[in-house]
């Protein structure tokens, strides 16, 4: 039997995902996790800053997928479903919004509220590709994604107003109250191992997808999204395709959007 993958804790620290990558270089083992109460030098997806405060459980884990470059995406839905298992336990009813986000819904007006967020990170020649399917950056020139790190940030002990964010968000805190921080990052490790290795099958992830749409709070709704590279798209969101796009049935033909913020029209504005 081989050893867990080793989880390092830390106080504070700039961010996870350069820890990390520092570690992988190393020769570090899949499942290696980094987690920090507390982030100075946060990145979302798009490069953006964010605020990572005390009291979060702000990860990064190093995976080595057995996946094909075209595929990697499928890591985003895996990383999804397992803060779902992870926050299960706690029994919070934890929703998936397309591209990367968890979230509760509010009973009082249904609005979902972040509760966690998901960002794939794969090293290319020792270079980050967030936010975007890795043959949209590089093309189709065979080339081979060495690692992965996947970031994930739960809004654990603390307060929503804490987060500073500009959309509704919530916490473990305000849900159920406060966790083991530690005992949460441990599960996070172990459910990030067993999603990624179901998904790196064709089968395993078929069924990953399946239960990804059970979940998701973004399908069958009228939404937004905006890119950062093109226009808006606008329209029902159907589907979510193999490598993570949102199929979004608009009133020419149907898009695959593979980046992008989206967000779901009320009824007054469908």
């Amino acid at each position: 039997m081989t050893d867990d993958p080793p989880v390092e804790f830390h106080e504070s620290m700039g961010n996870t995902s350069l820890r990390v990558r520092r570690l992988a270089d190393d020769g570090a083992p899949h499942g290696t996790m980094v987690v920090a109460n507390e982030l100075t030098a946060a990145r979302g997806r798009t490069g953006n800053a964010w605020a990572a405060p005390p009291g979060g459980v702000w990860t990064s884990t190093l995976l080595r997928p057995d996946l094909p470059t075209e595929r990697v995406g499928r890591l985003t839905f895996a990383g999804a479903l397992a803060v779902v298992d992870a926050v299960a336990p706690l029994a919070v009813d934890a929703r998936l919004k397309w591209p990367n986000d968890v979230v509760v819904a509010d009973g009082a007006d249904g609005r979902p509220k972040k509760l966690a967020g998901v960002l794939t990170e794969p090293v290319v020649d020792g270079v980050p590709v967030p936010g975007k399917p890795v043959d949209e950056v590089f093309g189709d020139d065979g080339v081979d994604v060495e690692y992965v790190v996947l970031g994930v940030g739960i809004n654990a002990n603390l307060d929503p107003a804490d987060l500073e964010l500009d959309r509704p968000a919530t916490t473990l805190r305000a849900e159920v109250g406060s966790v083991d921080r530690e005992a949460l990052a441990e599960r996070l490790r172990d459910a990030l191992c067993a999603r990624c290795a179901a998904a790196e099958s064709d089968e395993g992830f078929a069924a990953l997808l399946d239960e990804w749409r059970d979940r998701a709070e973004t399908l069958g709704s009228r939404v937004t999204v905006s890119r950062r590279g093109g226009p808006d798209v606008a329209g029902l969101a159907r589907d979510v395709s193999a490598r993570g796009g949102l199929l979004v049935e608009t009133e020419g033909e149907p898009v695959e959007v593979t980046e992008g913020e989206a967000t779901r029209l009320r009824a007054s504005e469908s």
